[in-house]
């Protein structure tokens, strides 16, 4: 019987082998990675760091819907950055609930600054099927705070990736007037 979810971290269920590009990998190269491994998303590393993620979806909406040559267009222009994430000691009900609120069905695991997993949706369903009412209770509200404009538990959200200032690895990125921006460059 598998542990109970409420007691359960993303340590316990995340995928510790992550297959990784760098930004300047062409939609190409990325597409054929994907195909040739079933995967339905890649994280963009640079210098060792996580800068984002190139999930199918990138692909069709940002390469094939507006006719981007795949051969020539780098990753770098049409990831999804700055990724969300979480730590391996995250309780996956937490995990879960970012997930459902910000509308991503992955999640990278950080420690210490480092890529040390991701965790999918998928997985969170496969190994704690109850937390199910959680993605559904989490929608439920996201819908209620959109009606009434007052999110107040944006707390739970960590960014990471490159400050839009001074393009340097942050996992403190907050947002202020539309960019990214770490905690040195708001200071």
């Amino acid at each position: 019987m598998s542990e109970p979810a409420h007691s359960m971290s993303v340590r316990d269920i995340m995928s510790v082998n992550v297959v990784t590009m760098p930004p300047d990998a062409s939609i190409l190269e990325v597409s054929k990675l994907m195909n040739k491994m079933d995967l339905g998303s890649i994280v963009v590393v640079d210098r060792n760091r996580p800068v984002g993620i190139i999930t199918e979806s990138d692909i069709v909406r940002r390469v094939v819907s507006e006719s981007r040559d795949a051969n020539t267009t780098k990753v770098q222009e049409v990831m999804s950055s700055p990724l969300f994430y979480v730590s391996p000691d995250t309780a996956l009900t937490d995990a879960t609930r970012i997930m459902a609120r910000s509308n991503i069905r992955r999640v990278v695991v950080l420690k210490n600054d480092s890529l040390a997993g991701i965790i999918t949706s998928r997985d969170i369903l496969k190994w704690s099927p109850e937390l199910i009412d959680v993605l559904v209770e989490s929608l439920k509200l996201k819908n209620s705070h959109e009606e009434h404009d007052d999110l107040e538990d944006d707390e739970i959200f960590e960014h990471g990736g490159l400050c839009d200032v001074c393009s340097e690895f942050s996992t403190d990125l907050i947002m202020e007037d539309g960019r990214y921006i770490c905690l040195s460059c708001r200071e």
